[in-house]
């Protein structure tokens, strides 16, 4: 597959540790295994794959319909007229039968290789979507990259987030130095949508993409302080107004409000300003993590904001110039894993913190997407024994994890049972656990790498070997100059001046070859 690239962006596998077969979706446990439970899961697997094989069918009849209506001609320009015959179809709005034509075309005849993976039920349907809007603002030879790379993919059996994580990266790296988005990041404040019916509107807000997770940092914070804040006022029965009572109903309702409606109220009502509430005073710190050949200066290779964001080089070595205390971090250049850091307390080391928020970016638990940078915890897989410490799970990388605070509370109270292998505490690998859920269903994860380190060794040690041999050839040309007469050597010289400075390139046809010359044709 890599030889049919033109691009110069090496290849690189994206592999399950176990091919994802209906006997591998879900394994009942050893002990009180719920065998109907299993067997249901199961069946909502084959559900999936066959909504995806449909799904499939239907970009195709749509490829189909559009390329053979007689009034567009397959001209995407003109792909409303399409969209009306197709809405009726669909029972859809136009924009909505457009968009869905566009996607048909893109994935059908600029990403053939993925679609033939989403026709097989290989590729869930959601995944090859979060594809479609990864690629929309790409050039269409950029989509053909995009789809050789991920065609080359374990598709039917990697995971979700391992999937998005990937597609995030080749997208950055097919897309760097072209203009795909402006040159200088946007900042915009706009009213996207109003619905009268429901007294609703949607602003949106964007920028520079850390100054927006600092923002939504910044507020989610805020947030917590006055959710705590009512909670307490609740329970103490004080009196007076509670803060952040948009709807006067608090006591009525008898809980704080959500995170959601108070980081509203905060943004809306107060412009961050929490008062009489007492700020926390935390520090946010953006993880953002540079390849050192970036930070050189000598390539171009995205960095990635806490582990999951890609974000260009220039702005990642921006981020870096303004920062006075760079951490090192070491990662294994075959596999990415980050390699791991020890303590001898019970309380990880700041280091270790570091690769933890690397590692687990999002909260550990199987299918959990909450961002492990804010209201997580750490946690020991096998338990720290405080009174024998060197009996009990030991404080490593190997035997730690990022979970939020509930799924962190479902492990305590034994609803979740994660384990590792014992013979994986190198770190060498990206770490796997095994999860037992509610004591009937196992399941399997894996931990974060650094997606570039392979990548970058790869494109070194391609570099190194191109260097080697251009080295061998010079050092060959240089003994054959060597082993050939002076006067040859004159001669040759001289044939060359006469050619260089006597015979300019010419536009039209080249003289036929004279019986004098030795040197070939100059074409």
């Amino acid at each position: 597959m890599g030889d049919e690239l033109e691009s110069d962006i090496p290849v690189w596998p994206v592999r399950a540790r176990h091919e994802l077969t209906e006997q591998r979706i879900v394994e009942a446990a050893e002990v009180g295994g719920d065998v109907d439970q299993a067997t249901r899961v199961r069946g909502i697997h084959r559900t999936m794959r066959e909504r995806t094989m449909l799904y499939a069918e239907q970009m195709r009849l749509l490829t189909e319909f559009f390329t053979r209506d007689p009034e567009v001609e397959g001209c995407l320009d003109v792909a409303d007229v399409s969209a009306m015959k197709v809405a009726v179809g669909l029972r859809s709005s136009t924009h909505r039968a457009e968009a869905l034509i566009r996607d048909a075309h893109r994935s059908v005849e600029l990403m053939p290789r993925t679609f033939e993976a989403l026709a097989r039920g290989d590729l869930p349907e959601n995944f090859h979507q979060y594809l479609l809007r990864r690629v929309r603002r790409l050039e269409d030879d950029q989509v053909r990259d995009v789809d050789a790379h991920v065609a080359v993919w374990e598709l039917a059996s990697i995971s979700r987030s391992q999937f998005e994580r990937h597609v995030r990266l080749i997208v950055a790296l097919v897309s760097a130095g072209t203009i795909t988005s402006p040159r200088e990041p946007e900042r915009d404040v706009r009213l996207e949508h109003a619905d009268p019916a429901s007294g609703t509107a949607t602003l949106s807000v964007s920028g520079p993409i850390p100054e927006i997770t600092a923002l939504m940092h910044r507020l989610d914070m805020s947030a917590r302080d006055v959710q705590r804040a009512q909670r307490h006022a609740l329970e103490s029965g004080e009196e007076g107004p509670l803060p952040f009572d948009i709807d006067e109903n608090l006591r009525e309702r008898g809980s704080a409000l959500s995170l959601a409606t108070l980081r509203y109220a905060i943004l809306t009502r107060s412009m961050l300003d929490i008062d009489p509430v007492q700020e926390t005073a935390i520090l946010h710190k953006i993880l953002v993590t540079v390849p050192a050949m970036t930070l050189m200066g000598r390539e171009n290779a995205p960095g990635l904001l806490n582990g999951t964001t890609p974000i260009s080089a220039d702005q990642a070595r921006a981020l870096a110039a303004g920062q006075n205390t760079w951490y090192r971090i070491l990662t294994d250049p075959i596999t990415g894993a980050y390699l791991p850091v020890t303590a001898e307390t019970y309380q990880p080391t700041a280091q270790m913190r570091l690769q933890l928020r690397l590692r687990h970016p999002l909260c550990a638990a199987p299918g959990c997407t909450r961002p492990a940078v804010l209201a997580a915890e750490d946690d020991h897989l096998i338990e720290y024994d405080h009174e024998d410490p060197g009996s009990g799970g030991p404080t490593s990388l190997w035997n730690l994890h990022r979970l939020c605070w509930l799924h962190h509370k479902q492990k305590t109270a034994g609803q979740t049972d994660p384990t590792r292998d014992v013979e994986d505490t190198s770190c060498r690998e990206p770490v796997e656990t095994t999860w037992t859920i509610d004591g009937d269903v196992a399941t399997r994860t894996r931990a974060d790498h650094d997606l570039l380190t392979p990548i970058i060794a790869k494109t070194l040690a391609a570099t190194w070997q191109s260097h080697e041999r251009l080295h061998e050839e010079a050092v060959h040309l240089r003994e054959e100059e060597q082993a050939t007469p002076p006067a040859d050597r004159v001669a040759q010289e001289r044939r060359s001046i006469v050619r260089r400075f006597f015979l300019p390139p010419r536009t039209d046809p080249p003289p036929k070859r004279s019986e004098t010359w030795d040197e070939p044709p100059p074409f």
